[in-house]
């Protein structure tokens, strides 16, 4: 589990769109190399994120890409529980430091 408190987020995230990039930013540092089997032979990162630079509009722009695979417990289908609670850890490392303010 890479665990956190609310405290490790900085006060100047304030929508989801920033926590969205914080998080996925977080975990692509974390855990470059790790990998899950999504199709048949197919592995693919667990986190990937970062930003691209987008040619194909005028004018063009930057974006934060990013896709995520988290593991989710079977059941997550069959309770009343909301999603997130079925998510399992891709790992235990820490938020680095400078990610906190």
């Amino acid at each position: 589990m890479t665990a956190f408190s609310t405290s490790d987020i900085p006060s100047s995230i304030n929508s989801l769109e920033k926590l969205a990039v914080w998080t996925t930013t977080i975990l692509n540092e974390l855990y470059p190399g790790t990998t899950a089997i999504e199709a048949s032979g197919q592995a693919a990162r667990v986190a990937e994120a970062g930003p691209f630079l987008i040619t194909a509009v005028d004018p063009q722009q930057w974006r934060h890409i990013a896709r995520i695979s988290i593991p989710l417990n079977d059941p997550w289908r069959r309770g009343n529980a909301k999603i997130w609670t079925f998510a399992q850890d891709i790992g235990s490392a820490s938020i680095p430091t400078e990610y906190k303010s």
